[in-house]
C-alpha cells in the first residue's frame, strides 16, 4: 500500500508542478478539473443525488465557474456565478412531471460547490498575485510537507488521538511531525526561489509565520473533510487515487490553505 501511495504521490505531485511552472491557463485548468472531481465525490454523497440528476450536474458545473471566477471580472465573476447558479438550483426545488428534490439534496449540491469551489478558486486567485507562482509553489509544497510529515510522523509514534470522534488515525504526533515538516520544507522553497528567480517575496519571518498558518489550515481542511465523509457515511471519498483514495481525500487540505494564505499574502504584502 505504501508503495502505490508514493507512486501516485510523485506522479500527482509531477503534474501540479507542471501545472504551476507552466503558467496560464495550465494552472486554471488544474484547478477547474480538481474542482470537477471534488464536486462529483462530494455530491455522490447526497443521499438523493445521483450523476444524472440536473442538480447534479449543475453542482459541478458551478463549482467549476466558482473556482475559475478569477478569470472573470468582479461583477461576472462575483455576482453573476453566484446569482445565476443559486436561483436555477433552487427553481429545481420544485416538482415536475411528479418528481421531488428534498432540500437535503439541495443543500449537499450547493454547499458542495461553495466549500468546493470557492475555496479552491483562492488558489487560481493567489497565483493571479504579483510573485504568485512563487507564493503558489510555497503554500501548496508546504501544505503536502505538512501532510506527508502529519501522516509518517502520525503512522510512527502516534499515541495521544487529536480528535477521535472525526478521524480516529489523527494524533497530535502527527500535527508536530507534519508542522515541523511544514516549516522546513517553506524555508527550503524560499531559498530554491530564491536562487532560480532572485527573489522571494516573504521575508523568512513571513515564511514561517505562513508556513505555520498553512500547518492550523491542513489540518483543519483534513478534519472538515473528515466530518463531511462522515456525514455520508463513507471513508474515502472515492477511489480514483490508488492508496490515497479520492480527489477530495487528497486535496482536502488545500480547500483550507489556499484561503489562508490568500488572505494572509493581502495581509502581509500590502
Amino acid at each position: 500500500m505504501l508503495r502505490l501511495r508514493f507512486l501516485t504521490g510523485a506522479i500527482g505531485l509531477s503534474l501540479v508542478l507542471f501545472s504551476i511552472l507552466s503558467g496560464r491557463p495550465f494552472f486554471t485548468i488544474f484547478v477547474a478539473v480538481v474542482a470537477a472531481a471534488c464536486a462529483v465525490e462530494v455530491c455522490r454523497l447526497a443521499p438523493g443525488l445521483h450523476p444524472r440528476d440536473p442538480l447534479f450536474i449543475l453542482a459541478v458545473a458551478w463549482t467549476v465557474l466558482l473556482a475559475v471566477r478569477h478569470q472573470f471580472g468582479y461583477d461576472f465573476g462575483h455576482g453573476l456565478i453566484v446569482t445565476g447558479p443559486l436561483v436555477i438550483s433552487l427553481i429545481m426545488l420544485l416538482p415536475v412531471h411528479g418528481g421531488r428534490r428534498t432540500f437535503v439534496d439541495w443543500a449537499w449540491a450547493t454547499a458542495g460547490a461553495f466549500y468546493v469551489g470557492w475555496l479552491l478558486g483562492l488558489w487560481d486567485g493567489l497565483y493571479l498575485l504579483p510573485s504568485g507562482m512563487s507564493l503558489v509553489l510555497f503554500a501548496m509544497f508546504t501544505t503536502f510537507a505538512y501532510d506527508t510529515g502529519a501522516f509518517f510522523t502520525g503512522r510512527a509514534f502516534g499515541r495521544h488521538k487529536l480528535a477521535p470522534s472525526i478521524s480516529a488515525g489523527k494524533t497530535w504526533e502527527g500535527v508536530a511531525g507534519g508542522t515541523a515538516s511544514a516549516l522546513v520544507v517553506a524555508l527550503a522553497i524560499r531559498w530554491l526561489t530564491i536562487s532560480a528567480l532572485g527573489a522571494f517575496p516573504l521575508s523568512p519571518a513571513l515564511v514561517l509565520g505562513g508556513a505555520a498558518l498553512i500547518a492550523l489550515a491542513a489540518q483543519t481542511g483534513d478534519l472538515v473533510a473528515s466530518a463531511v465523509k462522515r456525514s455520508g457515511n463513507v471513508k474515502d471519498a472515492g477511489t480514483v487515487l490508488p492508496g490515497h483514495g479520492g480527489m477530495l481525500d487528497r486535496f482536502d487540505s488545500l480547500l483550507f490553505t489556499g484561503a489562508a494564505i490568500y488572505y494572509y499574502t493581502l495581509w502581509v504584502i500590502a
